[in-house]
């Protein structure tokens, strides 16, 4: 399982999804960062797993 999380410029979440497959969460991140400017992926345990677009600077700087 794999969260996908969509945040606009002000690093406010504006869409999540859940995929199934590591491949439809990195086509669901690049799709939610061209819709809001950044999204990032996130397996069941919370760990990164793929980024988009330009992080905003409210989330600070990831953790891997």
């Amino acid at each position: 399982m794999f969260t996908t999380i969509a945040y606009n410029s002000q690093g406010q979440v504006q869409e999540k999804e859940t995929q199934t497959d590591s491949w439809s969460a990195t086509e669901m991140c690049l799709d939610m960062s061209m819709l809001y400017g950044y999204a990032e992926a996130l397996d069941l345990w919370g760990r990164h797993c793929g980024a988009y677009g330009d992080r905003p600077t409210a989330l600070g700087q990831r953790v891997y």
